[in-house]
């Protein structure tokens, strides 16, 4: 009879100890994200506002977008009520259905989202100025042709912004696939993947190098190609809202709010001005 009550005392000691602490979690709050940016003499385009999914259920792309909000960007003089698309269209995200307006340099843009449920989110930006090649790439280079003795015409370099010191450079390939089609006279020879080491597997797969630099011009530098072909090379100059989201992209793996230039969600509302050249990088051997 002791025994039976001691175990009953135990069992009520025990549910009144679980009681009092507190309860795991069990509903997810999720997050609005905003990456929104201008680009100088492009149309208005590629808004995304994303919401957030919980990290133990499948990520799914297309589920997280918020495609029911009301987007507007105002500025030079007029306002701006953007439409979603879908990725069938070629593009996902707002843009604004009259693409004979170009984004404009040095204006103030703002950007205002009202969610369906009255939540709004707000941004600001000012358009930076264009810059212009000072000293134009090549429109051919070979690799691995002298990487050691290498010519002033392999180098790169722009007209320097008053107020920007901070620009980004892209290196993309076009076409991982065909190779022979772009040389005259064409040929079917298909292209392939530079032989070296990378420095992890994801740089190893992006076709894309992008990296800031503080400086308005930069050696040609090899190993940013992954493959032999067609690429094209863009230099952006990035306002301080993208300059410090980029930033945050490549050195950290959460958002930091202190980072985030809208108000009422993560993320950014930027612009950026850019010139773009496309070149061919030739193989020495098949």
């Amino acid at each position: 009879m002791k025994k039976s009550k001691f175990i009953i005392s135990t069992i009520f000691l025990i549910v009144i100890l679980i009681s009092c602490e507190d309860l795991p979690p069990n509903e997810y709050i999720p997050d609005n994200i905003v990456q929104a940016l201008l680009i100088v003499d492009e149309p208005i385009q590629n808004i995304t506002l994303m919401r957030s999914q919980p990290v133990d259920k499948p990520f799914i792309f297309d589920s997280s977008m918020v495609k029911d909000a009301h987007v507007v960007i105002s500025g030079d003089g007029r306002e701006f009520e953007l439409k979603y698309r879908t990725r069938e269209d070629g593009s996902i995200g707002y843009y604004y259905p009259d693409t004979n307006y170009k984004v404009k340099p040095q204006i103030e843009y703002n950007l205002k989202i009202t969610l369906k449920d009255g939540k709004i989110i707000t941004g600001s930006t000012i358009t930076p100025p264009r810059t212009k090649w000072t000293y134009l790439p090549k429109d051919i280079y070979q690799f691995p042709l002298d990487t050691i003795k290498l010519t002033s015409k392999d180098s790169l370099a722009w007209e320097k912004v008053p107020g920007f010191d901070f620009y980004i450079v892209s290196v993309n390939n076009l076409d991982t696939l065909n190779y022979g089609k772009y040389l005259v006279p064409p040929s079917d020879e298909k292209n392939r993947r530079i032989e070296k080491p990378f420095l992890d597997d994801y740089f190893f797969r992006e076709t894309t190098f992008i990296n800031p630099i503080l400086n308005n011009k930069t050696p040609i530098f090899w190993n940013v190609f992954k493959w032999f072909g067609k690429h094209e090379l863009i230099i952006y100059v990035p306002d301080y809202n993208f300059l410090r989201w980029y930033m945050q992209s490549v050195t950290k793996l959460e958002a930091d709010p202190l980072l985030t230039s809208v108000e009422g969600a993560y993320g950014y509302f930027g612009s950026a001005s850019l010139i773009k050249h496309r070149f061919f990088l030739l193989k020495n051997q098949p």
